[in-house]
Formats: C-alpha cells, sequence, structure tokens
C-alpha cells in the first residue's frame, strides 16, 4: 500500500512533519529587510516575511497573528526565530502558539540595537537551530497523522474533468485512512452549494458551510462586484470554462465525496479526521499560505494553465491533466495525468499516481516548486490600515 512505511519528524506536542525546516520569520513589514537578509547569510534557512503587521484591527489583526502562530509552529518547523521591530510584535505571536510546543525564539530590532547586532546575533541562534534540526531522526509515521490541503488554480475544462476528480479520488483514500484533508475557497462553491449540503456532516454543518459561501457572495455585492461575471476569470474562460456554476462543480471535484465535518476559519486547525472547509479567499498564493498556517504539511494543487505557486512551508505538489501545459512546462509539474486525456489512464490509475507522488514527498523528495524556488507567503488582508 502507497501508505505504508511512512515516515516524518516527531514534534514536542505530538505531532508530526514532513520536513524539518528552521525559520526566520518577520513579525511585521518592517522587519523583511532583517528577516531576508538573515535567511541569505544562513544557507537552508527558510524566510517568513510580512506583508503587514501594523495598523491592523480587529479580526483583520487576528487572523495575521493567527495565521503567523500556525507557520511559526508549523509541524514541518523544527525551530522559528521571530524577528520583530519592538518585542511585543513578536510576543503576540508566540502567546498564540499556545499548546503547539515549538522551539521558537524572539529577537527584537530595537532591544538589540539595529541590524548589525541583529545579523550577529540571529545568525548564531539560527545556526544553532540548525544544528538540533540536523540531529533530528525520522520516525514512523501513520495516514491518520496527515493534514492535507486541498487547492485548484489555472483551472480548465482539464482541471474539472480530470485532474480535480482524480484528486478526489486521492482524497477518499486518505480520509478512510483517518486523515484530514482541508478545501478553502468558498467563493468557488457558488453554485454547488447542492453538493455541500448533500455531503455536510449535520444540518448545522451544513447551514455553516451555505452561510460561508453565502458571504463571500454578500461581500462581492457589497463592493459593486457580480461575482458570476468576474468568475470564471480570463484564463478560466481561454480554458474552457463558460460560468460559475461550472467551475464551482469542477473545484469541488477535488474534495472527494466522503462528509464534510465542519468549517475553519481561515489558518485554523481542524480537530477531528475528515474532510474540511476553510474560510478563505480564492488568490492561490493566500490560499496555501492559509492551509499551510493551519497545518497542512503538504498541499495537492490542480492546475490546468500552470499556476507554478508553491508554499516555503508545505511543500505543494502541482497536479496537471492538460497536454499543452505538460508540454510546455514539465519542470513545474509533480504529477502529470494528459494520460486521462490521451490514453485513457482512468481516475483510480490516476489518484494512484498522485498518492506515489505525495508519499515521496512525504519522504522527503522535493516538489516541482522546491526545486525552482518557486515559493510565496501571504495572509489575506480583510481590513485597513489605521
Amino acid at each position: 500500500m502507497w501508505h505504508d512505511n511512512l515516515s516524518g519528524y516527531l514534534r514536542e506536542d505530538g505531532r508530526k512533519g514532513i520536513r524539518n525546516l528552521v525559520v526566520v520569520m518577520a513579525a511585521a513589514d518592517n522587519v523583511n529587510p532583517l528577516a531576508r537578509q538573515l535567511a541569505a547569510r544562513n544557507p537552508g534557512t527558510v524566510c517568513i516575511q510580512a506583508s503587514y503587521g501594523r495598523g491592523q484591527m480587529g479580526e483583520d489583526f487576528e487572523i495575521t497573528l493567527r495565521a503567523m502562530a500556525g507557520l511559526a509552529a508549523h509541524p514541518n518547523v523544527a525551530a522559528c526565530l521571530i524577528v520583530s521591530f519592538e518585542p511585543e510584535s513578536g510576543l503576540r505571536i508566540v502567546e498564540r502558539i499556545g499548546k503547539r510546543v515549538a522551539s521558537i525564539e524572539t529577537m527584537s530590532f530595537l532591544d538589540i540595537g539595529g541590524v548589525e547586532p541583529a545579523l550577529a546575533h540571529g545568525g548564531k541562534v539560527l545556526r544553532h537551530m540548525q544544528e538540533r534540526a540536523t540531529g533530528m531522526q525520522r520516525v514512523p509515521m501513520r495516514a491518520d497523522e496527515l493534514v492535507v490541503g486541498l487547492e485548484c488554480g489555472g483551472s480548465d475544462t482539464t482541471s474539472g474533468l480530470f485532474g480535480n476528480p482524480a484528486l478526489g479520488a486521492f482524497t477518499d483514500i486518505l480520509v478512510d485512512l483517518g486523515s484530514t484533508a482541508v478545501f478553502s475557497e468558498p467563493v468557488e462553491c457558488l453554485g454547488a452549494e447542492a453538493l455541500l449540503k448533500k455531503r455536510a456532516a449535520s444540518p448545522e454543518v451544513a447551514e455553516r458551510l451555505i452561510a460561508t459561501v453565502a458571504a463571500y457572495n454578500r461581500l462581492a455585492m457589497e463592493h459593486g462586484v457580480d461575482l458570476a461575471g468576474t468568475n470564471p476569470t480570463p484564463d478560466n474562460m481561454a480554458g474552457g470554462l463558460t460560468s460559475i456554476e461550472e467551475k464551482s462543480l469542477g473545484a469541488m471535484a477535488k474534495t472527494g465525496t466522503r462528509t464534510i465535518m465542519g468549517v475553519v476559519g481561515y489558518g485554523e486547525a481542524p480537530q477531528a479526521p475528515g474532510v474540511w472547509m476553510m474560510d478563505a479567499p480564492a488568490a492561490a498564493v493566500e490560499n496555501i499560505t492559509a492551509l499551510a498556517a493551519g497545518g497542512a504539511q503538504f498541499i495537492c494543487f490542480v492546475t490546468g494553465s500552470g499556476n507554478p505557486s508553491g508554499h516555503p512551508i508545505a511543500p505543494t505538489i502541482k497536479i496537471c491533466a492538460n497536454p499543452d501545459t505538460v508540454d510546455r512546462m514539465p519542470t513545474h509539474l509533480d504529477v502529470a495525468l494528459s494520460a486521462m486525456l490521451r490514453s485513457g489512464m482512468t481516475i483510480d490509475e490516476a489518484a494512484q499516481k498522485i498518492a506515489e507522488t505525495a508519499r515521496a514527498v512525504i519522504g522527503g523528495a522535493p516538489t516541482a516548486a522546491e526545486n525552482l524556488d518557486y515559493l510565496e507567503t501571504n495572509i489575506s488582508r480583510l481590513g485597513p490600515s489605521v
């Protein structure tokens, strides 16, 4: 079986990661240069920059802090140095990590006295973290310890007919083994509400799912945007998609057929196995950041036209069934499923191909996005600055 003899890195809180990363994280955008320089001077360190982090309010600020905490304490992270301008910015993130124990240290630009001493001290901290991470060994890992993010972008007709259904079949395999699968992009469930309602674990869950989708439609209308008129996007339409309903039905296919357990907020971790919806916007980089912040050890990302984005903390497996894209952009893809269209590969065969790639990535094999260093992170912004 594909899931036999899996392994990962055991963390102090009992979770297991499939990478053993040392991360330097900026608590706000005004220390992004410091985080970048620290990562550049310490090869092998992953840099997580901040989009904002100052002047945010209410739910918008809470989402930012929650997502940062989720990334800093991610199971794929062995250790994290959080750099901030003033100490309070870093401590706010640490406070939200809660019981997710991780090797985390903070460093304040103001307290340490500027760039030069910060680079010297931060470098020592990161090198110590790297030495500790190098000594960690893999341990056996079960399929029910996996949290997998489900994503699609640059969608076209091959996404809905082939790529997403193949991923959906793999999702069913995962869920039947006790894994957790998280999909997001509620806006791309418009027109597929009947499917959400049918698969909901309870009437209460069905109500929450439908309300989450409706909230995006209402938000768009309040800003004068007709989602039915702007989605599918131009690249979706160039790929043959004609309506939001058609796009949504294709997007839903990646979630498989099993019961949907409920809805979690942006960057929140599901508390039980099964399929979950995350309340996160559809933009790919923001979306995979939300899935990573929620604890997904890896992300399966179906693309038609070839969206190249991957996340630096959660390895992102690129799956494509479009023959043209497979021929044009082979180095950007991990699972080529053009045989589904060209030579009759079945959905079950395609799902097994995804499973074998997932097994390799869990075992440490780099994804295409990791090989190309085409990695990005960006937390969604919901409100204005003050």
